[in-house]
């Protein structure tokens, strides 16, 4: 080659080798950086960890260069692809010292970046760990405190919020935390709680999640009304599954080495103490998440003010149950309406022992023709008309008797036109002209007249309305219910609560929801809203708020798990195309 190319090649390769040991130096400085920054943190064990007093600002310190760390490596990444397109094909002179350097700085970012991630995994799981030893303490206490005052998780959520905000502020978590006397949490400490139960400030679902714990029965135990359980009473023994709410505890039995808990079951609402394992380490209670359900199909919402109808994917928080209701039997009776001879089955008493018809006696058939007048006097009246053999009337008091004469008579209005006035009963020689009818029943209550004998399945002919009679043709008969599981529970779109009746209708939910089509996640719940970032398929965010439906999208305010972005994302799209599954 001539000598001024060489010379030029000797140049080029300085510069870029000098960029290259810049692009190392700058990444080995920031990883001693971070190494150093975090070795407090990570040289401590057991106790010595937990009593770490700065673990939040360490984190933030950590995020910082972390994400300094990751910019520089990115940009010598960048740096050596533009480079090695230059000199990929150089095969001898200085550029291929260049092009080894470049394949070494490939290999000092690889180490680096995955030293980073460990870094960065460790720093997480020592906060964890110094979370999980302040937690169950931190819970535990403030749930005493707030059952001393008398105050459910929603009442002390209601009482932290400052005027005008729904979520419960960092500053103000951290404040009262550190004001509660016997709970000796640092102020570092503190915050790290609050950022893990939710960053941002805490809303009411993550709020109540802190306070309320919850155990599932995997062995029937006793529930018994003391801790000790020499001198306790057996209230009930408690059903596979059945979820029981934390109240105090879990509490150890130093004598007979039992871990309890005093707990209410969701089932019934009965509290008392139960044992979470035995002395032996038998399991009989699990910890469990609280229940949610989401809807299957469209649910009916028994509400104080009314029903509504609950679309699919809506969900509730159980607030008591699941419990299986047995109801009372029913009465039904076929009969004939008197206004217009339609036939059919009507119910008297349903299961819930509301009465809706009567045989209450009041109905007369005549036996024989006789007078309607228009006083009770015989010897001083006025024919309003004649009733005919077989018609009938409504008694509208109690009978009287005349004395003098020894006739039986009763005020009454007929059914077939509505007249009103006096008729015999019983005549002086014992004659009945009208009897009363055990065989009528009085609508008390409006009610379907229906085809069939069942009730539920069963075609309605027409309402019998309040007042009206009809004539029984069979019956009375007793008409049995199944058994149904009912539940009471939050929507967490609204906060509405209500009973529903739980069947095939409704799924176990979970506040996790995985990505199944890449979709944007956005900086409010306007679609149109500025982009956060895009969530790949397969990745997993947690509910914050919601879901809601806007516009017939299904939205929800959510946390990635990655990298703890927040944002609103579409659960379900207008046209029913599932982005996210829980």
């Amino acid at each position: 080659k001539d000598a001024h190319i060489e010379i030029r090649e000797k140049k080029a390769a300085a510069v870029a080798t000098a960029e290259i040991n810049s692009k190392l130096e700058g990444m080995e400085t920031l990883a001693t950086q971070l190494e150093e920054a975090t070795a407090p943190l990570l040289s401590l064990k057991g106790s010595d960890l937990e009593a770490f007093a700065t673990p939040a600002s360490l984190k933030d310190e950590m995020g910082k260069l972390s994400v300094s760390l990751t910019k520089c490596i990115a940009e010598a990444r960048t740096f050596r692809e533009e480079q090695m397109a230059k000199v990929r094909k150089e095969i001898k002179g200085p550029m291929v010292d260049v092009k080894r350097e470049l394949q070494k700085l490939e290999m000092k970012a690889s180490a680096i970046s995955k030293k980073c991630e460990k870094t960065t995994m460790d720093v997480e799981q020592a906060c964890l760990k110094i979370v999980e030893a302040i937690y169950g303490q931190a819970s535990a206490h403030i749930r005493s405190e707030m059952q001393k005052a008398s105050l459910t998780s929603e009442d002390l959520f209601t009482t932290w919020l400052k005027p005008g905000e729904d979520r419960v502020s960092e500053s103000t978590f951290c404040e009262r935390l550190e004001s509660e006397e016997g709970l000796a949490l640092k102020p570092e400490q503190a915050l790290l709680l609050c950022r893990h139960i939710e960053r941002g400030g805490i809303g009411r679902r993550k709020f109540c999640s802190f306070l309320q714990q919850y155990f599932t029965v995997v062995k029937p135990i006793a529930i018994t009304s003391e801790f000790d359980i020499s001198k306790a009473k057996i209230l009930r023994t408690s059903d596979i599954d059945e979820v029981i709410e934390v109240l105090e505890g879990p509490s150890g039995d130093d004598t007979l080495g039992l871990s309890r808990i005093r707990g209410r079951s969701m089932t019934d609402g009965m509290e008392g103490w139960v044992s979470v394992k035995g002395n032996k380490g038998t399991p009989f209670l699990e910890k469990v998440l609280k229940p949610y359900y989401a809807c299957t199909k469209e649910v009916k919402f028994e509400l104080e003010a009314g029903d509504r109808t609950l679309q699919v994917d809506e969900v509730l928080e159980l607030i008591e149950g699941p419990r299986k209701q047995i109801f009372n039997p029913g009465l039904r009776v076929r009969g004939k309406a008197c206004s217009d001879s339609a036939t059919g089955w009507f119910t008297v008493k349903n299961r819930s022992d509301a009465v809706f018809a009567e045989a209450d006696g009041k109905y007369y058939l005549c036996t024989t023709s006789v007078a309607m007048t228009d006083a009770v006097d015989i010897k001083n009246c006025n024919v309003v008309r004649k009733l005919d053999k077989g018609e009938m009337f409504t008694a509208l008091g109690e009978p009287e008797e005349d004395k003098s004469s020894g006739i039986l008579r009763i005020e009454g209005k007929a059914l077939k036109d509505e007249k009103v006035g006096w008729i015999t009963i019983k005549g002086n020689a014992g004659t009945i002209y009208a009897d009363a009818s055990s065989k009528h029943y009085t609508v008390v209550a409006e009610t379907p007249l229906q085809k069939g004998f069942n009730s539920e399945t069963s075609d309605t002919i027409r309402m019998l309305v309040a007042g009206e009679a009809i004539h029984s043709l069979e019956g009375p008969k007793e008409e049995t219910y199944p058994p149904e599981i009912r539940m009471k529970g939050r929507l967490l779109s609204d906060d509405t609560v209500g009973w529903i009746t739980k069947a095939d209708n409704v799924r176990p939910w979970s506040p996790f929801f995985k990505c199944l089509i890449a979709t944007p996640l956005h900086s409010s719940d306007d679609a149109e809203a500025e982009v956060i970032r895009q969530l790949a398929v397969g990745e997993t965010v947690e509910l914050q708020e919601g879901p809601v439906e806007q516009s017939k999208e299904v939205r929800m305010k959510a946390r990635a798990e990655k990298d703890g972005a927040v944002g609103w994302v579409t659960i379900k799209t207008a046209d029913g195309k599932k982005v996210m599954q829980s």
